[in-house]
C-alpha cells in the first residue's frame, strides 16, 4: 500500500502510543534473514503503539515530515473499521481524529501548486458511499488536516498512492482495486485556486492488488499484485502497460498474499524498496533502482498479519536517529494498532551483510 513523499520530502531535505494519555513503549525484537542465513535476534530500542481509544483497525499510514524540527513530524492513519484518519506525533500523541467513510490507503506528497502557494497534501481513497478520492491539506503550524477537494469519484478502489512526477511537475494519484483494474486520476487546483479536482488519465488491468508505491526520482511506480509478485511500470500517464514483473511469489520464500509497498531512500537514488509479506509476517527487501536485487528480510516481534508499511529515513529526534518503520499489526484481538520501530538496527543490519 503505499507511499514515497517522505521520500519526497526527504529527498528535499537532503538538498506511538500515547492516546488520550496513554504512552505504551515497548521492547520489540526483530529477527533479520539476509539470502538463506538466518541471523541473531535483534533486540530494537522502544516501539511506540499508536492505538486510540476510538481506533479499530489501522491499517494504513503516512508521514508527514516537518522540515523545521523533523522531530515534530507526525504520523496520519487510515483506520478503514473505524471510518477515520488519525493524526499522531512522534510521543504518540493524538492530534486529530477526521472522520470518512472507510478510508483506503493514504500517501503524501509535498509542494503541491494551490493557488499561490505550495502545500502539502494527503490523499486517501474512500471504499465505501461512493468510490472516491479525499484530498486534505498539511497546516505547518498546526501539524492538522482540512479537507481541499471538492469531490474527486473513481472507479472501485481498494488502495492506492501518490505520484509527483519530476518530468512535467505534475501530480497523480494511482488507484488499486480488488477486482484488478488499475485507474490514475491527475490531481489539479480549481481555477479559484481553493480546492483540488481531479481528471482520469489512464487505466489498465491486473489481478487483485491493493498496495502501491510511487518513486519520483525514477518515475516508476510499484504495484503488488497479492498472489503474484510486485510490478513496476513507468509512473507516467504515457508510460507503457501493466510493465514488469520484478519479484515473484515462491522467489526468496515470498509466500503472498502482498500488502503494503514502501521506499527507504538515501541519497543518489539508492535505497531499499520494501515489501510486507502477510503469509509469512515478514517485511521482503529489495533494492531501490533498476535491478530489484533481493537484499533480505525482517519481521518484528508480536507483528502479524501487516497490511500497510511505511518507512521514513531522516532523523527525527533522539527516538529515531536514523528514521523509523512503521507498520500495521492485524494480531489479534482489536483494535489493531500501528506500529513504530526505529530504524537504527535493521539499517545496520542490512549494511552488514
Amino acid at each position: 500500500m503505499k507511499t514515497d513523499d517522505m521520500h519526497l520530502q526527504a529527498d528535499e531535505y537532503y538538498g506511538a502510543r500515547r492516546t488520550d494519555g496513554w504512552l505504551v513503549f515497548c521492547l520489540a525484537t526483530a529477527l533479520l534473514v539476509v539470502g538463506t542465513l538466518p541471523v541473531d535476534v535483534l533486540a530494537v530500542e522502544s516501539t511506540v503503539v499508536l492505538r486510540g481509544a476510538d481506533s479499530v483497525d489501522q491499517d494504513d499510514m503516512c508521514f508527514w515530515l516537518n522540515k523545521k524540527d523533523p522531530s515534530k513530524s507526525t504520523v496520519i492513519t487510515s483506520d478503514k473499521s473505524g471510518d477515520s484518519l488519525f493524526v499522531y506525533d512522534l510521543q504518540g500523541d493524538l492530534l486529530q481524529k477526521v472522520s470518512m467513510p472507510k478510508p483506503g490507503n493514504i500517501d503524501i506528497r509535498s509542494d503541491f501548486p494551490l493557488g499561490e502557494n505550495r502545500v502539502d497534501i494527503v490523499a486517501v481513497n474512500q471504499r465505501e458511499d461512493g468510490y472516491q478520492l479525499r484530498v486534505f491539506q498539511v497546516d505547518p503550524a498546526t501539524r492538522l488536516l482540512t479537507r481541499i477537494d471538492g469531490g474527486i469519484p473513481t472507479g472501485p478502489n481498494y488502495g492506492g498512492c501518490l505520484y509527483h512526477s519530476r518530468k512535467s511537475d505534475r501530480f497523480y494519484f494511482i488507484c488499486t482495486s480488488d477486482s484488478g483494474t488499475l485507474e490514475q486520476y491527475e490531481l489539479t487546483a480549481s481555477t479559484d485556486g481553493k480546492t483540488v479536482t481531479g481528471t482520469k488519465v489512464r487505466h489498465w488491468k491486473l489481478g487483485k492488488c491493493e498496495g502501491a508505491v510511487a518513486d519520483d526520482e525514477h518515475g516508476v511506480v510499484y504495484i503488488g499484485e497479492e498472489n503474484k509478485g510486485v510490478w513496476k511500470l513507468n509512473a507516467e500517464p504515457d508510460g507503457a502497460t501493466p510493465g514488469q514483473l520484478v519479484i515473484e511469489i515462491g522467489q526468496n520464500k515470498l509466500q503472498g498474499d502482498i500488502e503494503g509497498l514502501t521506499l527507504y531512500r538515501s541519497e543518489g537514488g539508492g535505497g531499499y524498496l520494501i515489501v510486507s509479506d502477510q503469509g509469512r509476517n515478514t517485511f521482503m527487501v529489495y533494492e531501490r533502482g533498476d535491478s530489484n536485487r533481493y537484499v533480505g528480510q525482517f519481521m518484528i516481534d508480536g507483528v502479524q498479519e501487516t497490511d500497510g508499511i511505511e518507512v521514513l529515513s531522516i532523523g527525527l529526534g533522539d527516538h529515531f536517529p536514523d528514521g523509523v518503520f512503521a507498520c500495521h499489526n492485524g494480531a489479534d484481538p482489536e483494535p489493531h494498532p500501528v506500529v513504530l520501530t526505529p530504524w537504527t538496527n535493521i539499517k545496520a543490519q542490512l549494511k552488514s551483510r
